[in-house]
Parts: structure tokens; sequence; C-alpha cells
């Protein structure tokens, strides 16, 4: 059931998007609550470009753009090319843990350190404070560690459950392990979660190994070479409508554009105006997406 929202605050802030490298204006819309952000309205407006950050919401309407488009995955239907198998048996030595929302020093220094390393942050900027807006009373935390005797922490994901499935809130890793790609691993690993674990019954503190998550992918490309349908059908075995929610896909932005890279994908697209509801269509491609919005003469192109 919806909880009580308490006093909410709206109100757009002008800015230069952060995104696109042509300095173009941006505006934010903000919805900022009284209380926590309650997770059933946020599901219903993740489609129409909300985005989850502390204690409010908020979304792009800059004038002449609408770039910022939500994208989704989901496990059942993905077609792993030769680099992401390989990003797959990179890190099936990994163990999964998801933890309950709270500050755990570790935590914080390995997010504090990718800030750094990966964004050139201001040091000032990212004291504890900050760290703990990327999580709320109801959402995770997923440890990525190394299957050893040491157990070291590689990464770190924070993701919000829903009723449609995982929203990812951000991920971070120690910057030694860029080799692994764990970006994309982290993808593949949550989408399966998002997916065949509900998260409701996601037992706590327990570790899922990688190497089942390598195992799912494995046994689905055999049985789709096998099976024409198989996506279909591994679908509706599981029962499974719970997507992995990525954010925005930007293209042409150095930073967002990879997301169309693990396809096939869905795009929620509005057909007019910013306030109309989006519908979710799924796109075998980064090309076929762009075609799609190239026909629509989409703002921002």
């Amino acid at each position: 059931m919806p909880q009580d929202l308490g006093i909410v605050q709206h109100f757009q802030a002008r800015g230069t998007c952060p995104y696109l490298m042509d300095h173009r204006e941006s505006i934010t819309d903000y919805l900022i609550f009284g209380q926590e952000v309650d997770p059933f309205l946020y599901g219903a407006l993740i489609r129409d470009g909300w985005r989850r950050y502390g204690k409010g919401l908020y979304r792009m309407l800059c004038p002449g753009c609408r770039l910022c488009i939500p994208l989704r995955i989901h496990a059942a239907s993905m077609h792993l090319a030769g680099s992401l198998r390989r990003i797959l048996l990179l890190n099936r030595d990994l163990l999964i843990i998801p933890r309950p929302p709270a500050f755990i020093e570790e935590h914080y220094m390995l997010w504090r350190n990718y800030s750094l390393w990966k964004h050139s942050c201001n040091p000032d900027e990212l004291d504890e404070a900050s760290y703990c807006q990327l999580f709320v009373p109801w959402s995770l935390i997923f440890e990525y560690r190394e299957n050893n005797e040491n157990k070291r922490l590689i990464a770190l994901s924070h993701v919000d459950p829903l009723a449609g499935g995982l929203s990812s809130v951000y991920f971070s890793f120690a910057p030694e392990a860029k080799a692994r790609s764990p970006g994309f691993f982290s993808i593949l690993a949550e989408a399966y979660i998002a997916a065949f674990i509900k998260t409701d019954k996601l037992p706590l503190n327990k570790e899922i190994s990688a190497k089942t998550i390598f195992s799912f992918y494995e046994n689905k490309k055999t049985l789709k070479s096998t099976r024409p349908g198989a996506d279909e059908d591994i679908g509706c075995q599981h029962g499974s409508p719970w997507y992995y929610y990525l954010g925005f896909w930007i293209p042409g932005a150095p930073k967002m554009d990879y997301k169309a890279r693990i396809r096939p994908f869905e795009l929620a697209i509005a057909e007019s105006e910013a306030n109309i509801a989006s519908t979710w269509r799924q796109y075998a491609s980064r090309d076929e997406a762009l075609a799609y919005l190239h026909e629509k003469r989409w703002p921002g192109l």
C-alpha cells in the first residue's frame, strides 16, 4: 500500500546538460518528499523518465531535447555478443551478496575512491552524507566480492526494488578491477536477479555465486541454438515480468550510450508531449532504435 508522502515539493532547475558535449541548456524537474520516496509511486513513474536520488525523484525536461530515454532489459531475452560472454567468464569467480541499506565504512571508501578516480570529483563533495543519498530504507546494496579466503570487495551496486523489477541507482568499483569490466558484469548479474529471484524474498547476506549466473546464460545460449523461440519459453517458464531498469539511454552521450550494447532492450517512448504516458517498445539493436527516433524526428538528435 502506498505510504503517506507528507509534504511534497515540486520545482525545476536550469543548468547545462551533464551528458552531451555541446553544452545545451538543461531543465531538471524535481519532486522532493518530506518522508522517503514511495516505491509504488516511483515504479509507476519510472517509464516517464523519473529517477530517484535521495528523498526525491527527478526527470529531464530540457528545451528542444528528449534524449534522456528510459531503458530496461530482461535476462530471458538477451542475446550476448562474444565480448559480453568473455566478461561473464572473467567474473565467474565472484560472489554477489545482498545487503540492507546501511552505512558501512568499507562501502563508503570504495564509492569515494571510485568517484575520485572515475569522475575527478571534488573531495569535499564526497562526504558520508552524500554517499547516504544513494539508498533509502527499502533499497538494496549488492556487494561483489572475490570468492576466496579474503573476499575482497571489488564493486558495489545500489539498486531499488520495484514492483516491476530492479532499478539501478549507482555502481562503483575498485579502479584496479577495471580489466574485469565490472559494470557490464553487474548489468548481466542484476538482470538475472531481477528476472528470476523475487526481491521481496531475496535473503539478505546470502551469497549468490557468479557461476550460477554464468550457467544460466550459457544454458540459454545452448537452448536457443537448438530450439528457435527458446527465449519466449524461458520467460514463460519462470513467469517473470520483472525487468532491470538501467536509467537513461542517451544516444551520443559517452557516459550513457553504452546501455544499448546489451540487446534487445526496451525504451519508454512518449509519442507526443512529455506529459503523455510513455509506452515500452522493444528494439533489437541501437541502430534500430536510432532509425525509429530519426523517423520520428526526435527532439535533440
